[in-house]
């Protein structure tokens, strides 16, 4: 079987690369990927909204029950972000659910791209197929990663999603990027 490379997941693998590596924060200002990611663990719930906020993401649902609910943008798509945060030690869990751009192809590479990205940083790990909660006989690809005792790290991908508007729903959307501290619990 010949291998043959796909143009679409390759150009937005480097174009993933290229702007993490090269391009100064001050070109994300619109855009809340940098914010979300570098909320540390441990970081107060007002601070982690002010940091939200400054990249322009808006509260959807304040701080209830220790979650913390926006909407922004991810790497230029709209996204839903959610932030869980232990009652005296802050931040403890962020999610974000990223919407279809309209296009399948488009969804899946940048999946990949953000797939291939974490085995490079965290080692390669197995896709698993787990069974889709939306439609049945279908699956929904999952990856997870642990960088360290205390943190995992899941990604996954819900194909029968793509080409839809996007709800309020983080269910309705076909990315889902989660980072869990697991040491600290409610």
């Amino acid at each position: 079987m010949k291998l043959v490379p796909n143009p679409a997941r390759i150009s937005a693998f480097f174009a993933a690369v290229f702007f993490y590596l090269f391009v100064p924060g001050a070109v994300w200002a619109g855009d809340s990927a940098e914010a979300f990611m570098s909320a540390t663990f441990g970081l107060s719930s007002a601070r982690t909204q002010k940091r939200m906020e400054n990249s322009g993401a808006v509260p959807f649902d304040f701080l209830r029950n220790g979650r913390l609910t926006m909407k922004g943008t991810f790497e230029y798509r709209s996204a839903i972000f959610i932030f869980g945060f232990h009652s005296k030690r802050g931040l403890n869990h962020k999610s974000v659910y990223l919407a279809s751009s309209g296009s399948a192809e488009s969804d899946r590479a940048l999946y990949e791209g953000l797939r291939d990205a974490y085995n490079i940083r965290f080692g390669k790990t197995d896709e698993r197929a787990n069974p889709n909660r939306i439609a049945k006989g279908r699956i929904t690809l999952q990856n997870s990663w642990k960088p360290n005792k205390d943190t995992v790290i899941s990604l996954s991908y819900n194909p029968e999603i793509t080409n839809r508007f996007p709800g309020d729903s983080p269910g309705e959307r076909p990315i889902h990027l989660t980072y869990n501290y697991t040491k600290w619990t409610q």
